[in-house]
């Protein structure tokens, strides 16, 4: 069987969440529509009887029964739900019935609490359940009838109210064509946008990879928005253009040396015997050399790759993490994405493991609105705040001055800061971003601060210093290098800034970095833009 692609997949996985969605959404409302239904019938019932008993009561006395029968039977005839309409009348502290509209049902005696209540001049309100036999149940109303300043009898209305079945199946058939649309719409826009914006930029980048690996190094991936897709596009063209430029070089460094040793073969074969070994080890050693040479290129190309991917994967691997909590308990869609999430995991330790054996890069340092930087930051580890269930607080200062920096390696330290508080919550909790000027220097600020406070476990004494010792880490074997803290440091001394940490044994951990403001430039050099998180 062939398999799905991929913009398949999500449309199916889409529609059905759409489909559950309106469903539900629809029952409670066919719910709700059925509860205004029964209230209206009510307050109608409730309205009829005290227009009657107001109208009773201005009749002039002695009151003609005839009359009073009309006028119920206008009330009963005026709605098909009111199915009895009768006027009582006290007499001597009993009430007597005087008259009935037409087609009434048999008279009920009246319950002592309605009596009661009538006496004082209070309407009564009863909700019958169905009776045996009956199609739904019985609303009985009261209004008291008030004649000389003493109330002298009442108007009975009884309304049947309609069934809460009967009234969805009314909605059923407008709800039902509501949901196909929708599901429809959604299914067609879903399918036709997956397929545009993500599975045909990938086969463009696929397409370009095969050409490189069979040996265009000139090739070019497509230009994209600043997204994922775009970042990984622009991250190949980089590594690609940097292959060709070292194949180059290789090329003509081999070209030099080839040369060389012609020229130190041609003087040898004047000499001796006795410099033919020296002769043999002097190729030798130009082979070593070589190699080293071509080593060196490899190495550097990876530490450039490690740098360009290791970012991404970590979105992605968020965004896999929120599909899973979203999922439930569809075992098949767990078991392609629990894969999924061990390949990533996997390719991270690897780029994880060619990091570590690269230096790092020197910043370069540049105007850098802070705060910009923060929320692409935020935008990109929501889904795996969300799945760890913590919430973000974030306490942006307005006005900030932009600081002098190196956006990624600044994006660097923040990411690695989140990721630590993410670790230090595993049962969730609150993660708080507060930035804002240095108060010691608020009215000629020299530096800002950004603070990353969490709710966490928090660390002892002696935890807390050694956070920076190289490879010391407390989260456990293969958790953690234990060299996200030393980079966060090093990075933050790279800006000439400074780092303070306070934390408490299950009260959580602070972490603020003060870091310099720019130098006011002139008026013609623009500023250097925030770049998108993982570039």
């Amino acid at each position: 069987m062939r398999p799905l692609k991929l913009h398949t997949k999500t449309t199916l996985l889409a529609s059905a969440i759409t489909v559950a969605v309106l469903a539900t959404a629809l029952a409670l409302a066919n719910a709700r529509v059925a509860h205004l239904v029964l209230e209206e019938q009510r307050a109608r019932a409730e309205l009829q009887a005290i227009n009657l008993a107001e109208q009773v009561s201005h009749m002039p006395g002695p009151r003609d029964p005839q009359m009073l029968a009309r006028a119920a039977t206008l009330v009963r005839g005026a709605r098909p739900g009111v199915v009895t309409v009768r006027i009582w009348e006290r007499v001597g502290g009993v009430y007597v019935e005087t008259a009935a509209a037409a087609g009434s049902e048999p008279v009920e005696p009246l319950p002592e609490e309605t009596i009661a209540a009538l006496r004082n001049g209070l309407a009564s309100k009863i909700t019958q359940p169905r009776p045996e036999g009956a199609a739904a149940s019985r609303y009985r109303v009261f209004a008291p009838i008030k004649e000389d300043g003493r109330y002298s009898g009442a108007v009975e209305v009884v309304e049947q109210l309609d069934d809460e079945p009967l009234i969805a199946v009314r909605f059923q058939a407008i709800a039902l064509w509501i949901a196909l649309s929708a599901v429809s719409l959604i299914t067609i826009a879903t399918y036709l946008l997956f397929r545009q914006l993500v599975y045909r930029p990938i086969e463009r980048l696929l397409f370009a990879m095969s050409r490189a690996e069979s040996g265009d190094l000139k090739v070019e991936a497509p230009q994209r928005a600043p997204d994922e897709l775009g970042l990984l596009s622009r991250g190949f063209n980089r590594m690609i253009a940097r292959l060709h430029e070292m194949s180059q070089e290789r090329e003509a460094q081999r070209l030099v040396l080839q040369e060389r040793v012609h020229e130190a073969t041609a003087e040898l074969e004047q000499r001796n015997d006795q410099l033919e070994e020296t002769n043999r080890e002097l190729w030798e050693t130009t082979l070593r050399l070589t190699e080293l040479e071509r080593l060196a290129a490899a190495g550097q190309t990876a530490a450039q790759f490690a740098h360009e991917v290791g970012t991404p994967l970590n979105l992605i691997s968020g965004h896999v993490q929120l599909l899973r909590s979203r999922l439930g308990d569809d075992e098949s869609a767990q078991s392609r994405l629990q894969t999924i999430s061990a390949q990533i995991e996997r390719i991270e330790r690897i780029v994880r493991e060619m990091m570590d054996r690269t230096r790092p890069i020197r910043p370069a340092l540049a105007p850098v609105d802070l705060n910009a930087l923060l929320v692409r930051i935020f935008d990109a580890t929501a889904p795996a705040l969300d799945v760890r269930h913590v919430q973000l607080e974030t306490h942006l200062a307005e006005n900030l001055p932009q600081i002098s920096g190196d956006a990624d390696r600044l994006q660097q330290v923040f990411i690695n800061l989140i990721n630590n508080a993410l670790d230090a919550m595993p049962e969730g909790g609150t993660l708080s971003v507060r930035t804002g000027v240095d108060e010691e220097r608020a009215e000629t600020p020299a530096f800002v601060f950004v603070e990353f406070a969490d709710t966490g476990c928090g660390m002892t004494e002696e935890m807390r210093a050694r956070i920076f010792d190289p490879f010391y880490t407390t989260k456990g074997k293969g958790h953690g290098t234990g060299l996200g803290l030393v980079v966060v440091r090093q990075v933050t001394r790279e800006h000439g800034g400074e780092i303070e940490v306070k934390s408490e044994r299950g009260k959580g951990t602070r972490f603020r970095l003060k870091l310099a403001v720019a130098v006011e430039r002139k008026q013609e050099d623009a500023p250097v833009e925030v770049s998108e998180v993982g570039t």
